[in-house]
């Protein structure tokens, strides 16, 4: 089983800067759960020769490295490679097209025309997969829940949806570690208002007696609003930044349960680095997709309405959670693997 995975950005092609080479090598954010699930293949013989194509305006920056190895196509101003073609016409159409992200530009277009017997594959990384551009030309459309496969398939019956395990480099990175608790909470997330940390400032302000502290990783440009937040409710929140995956590992591990408070959102990876790290998770019930993840032993679903409780649950409870446990009982890199290969057949895939 040959793959190519192609990341699609929302804002066109990567540029050649030193920003952009930042961004799109080396980076110490968040593995993509799609080339986590792609290395997990290859592992186990199931996939070889995969590969990442990245698309570039002008010349691409030196590689600093990668989950996987990657082939750089040069795009002239109408966002076709002539660099694609000769690569396809020399290693011939992989058998596997795995594209992550919602929009069809130019340089993805030619890459479904050069590859007529490749089987495409879409998870958009949203709660609202049926709206990917192009979406008639994919086989298959991974989701993170049922409902959302159901009204996929309802709006676009040629493509067959299923509902995938999403994967978490918790071997690697996200993992108990036996360093002291300076925190009571932790929520790793960026500061944009859909990620709801309002709820978690007010739950924490409903229970005063407690004199909780939290800590907020992530960076983004909603951090003044926050603080001035806190400050009016009398909370104690420090605000960690943008840190490496070890950063986030290590915030986690301080902290005695984590949280996600976010409702528009589509299975946010914390949910699972918070249990790969041995802590319990509180989980808005209003979250779109995700809290399917959190079950008995791991933490707690909770309304708007009961958040605060959840958390003096969680934090009054400890000691009965095992979160590491049941992500490893349940959705271990192996069940991933054996869901995966499910929804293929389910698709129609013919190959290996």
């Amino acid at each position: 089983m040959k793959i190519a995975f192609v990341r699609v950005r929302k804002y066109g092609l990567r540029g050649a800067s030193e920003d952009a080479a930042r961004k799109a090598r080396g980076s110490e954010k968040a593995s993509s759960s799609s080339k986590l699930l792609i290395l997990a293949l290859q592992a186990r013989g199931l996939a070889a020769d995969c590969s990442e194509w990245q698309f570039w305006r002008g010349q691409p920056p030196k590689a600093a490295g990668g989950l996987l190895p990657v082939q750089d196509f040069v795009c002239d101003e109408s966002g076709h490679s002539a660099g694609l073609a000769r690569a396809i016409e020399e290693q011939g159409q992989p058998d596997i097209l795995w594209v992550e992200g919602r929009t069809l530009p130019a340089h993805l277009q030619q890459v479904f025309d050069l590859c007529p017997r490749s089987f495409t594959i879409n998870y958009s990384k949203h709660w609202r997969p049926w709206q990917v551009e192009g979406l008639e030309r994919y086989r298959l459309s991974l989701t993170d829940e049922d409902w959302q496969s159901e009204k996929l398939m309802r709006r676009q019956p040629s493509v067959h949806a299923g509902r995938w395990d999403k994967l978490v480099d918790y071997e690697a990175a996200h993992k108990p570690l036996q360093i002291d608790k300076r925190y009571d909470i932790c929520y790793v997330a960026a500061l944009r208002r859909r990620k709801n940390h309002e709820l978690l400032l007010h739950a924490m302000a409903a229970l005063p007696e407690r004199r909780l502290t939290a800590v907020f990783v992530g960076g983004g440009g909603g951090r003044e609003e926050l603080e001035q937040l806190a400050k009016r409710l009398g909370v104690a929140v420090e605000f960690a930044g943008e840190v490496s995956k070890d950063e986030v590992n290590r915030y986690v591990n301080q902290s005695r349960i984590g949280v996600m408070c976010a409702r528009k959102d589509a299975a946010p990876r914390a949910i699972m680095e918070y249990m790969a790290a041995g802590v319990p998770v509180l989980v808005n019930a209003e979250l779109m997709a995700g809290a399917r993840y959190v079950g008995p032993g791991a933490g707690l679903v909770r309304g708007p309405e009961d958040f605060a409780l959840g958390i003096a649950e969680l934090l009054d409870g400890l000691d009965t959670y095992a979160p590491r446990a049941y992500l490893l009982e349940h959705h271990s890199v192996d069940a991933a693997v054996r869901t995966f290969r499910d929804i293929l057949e389910q698709a129609g895939y013919q190959g290996s």
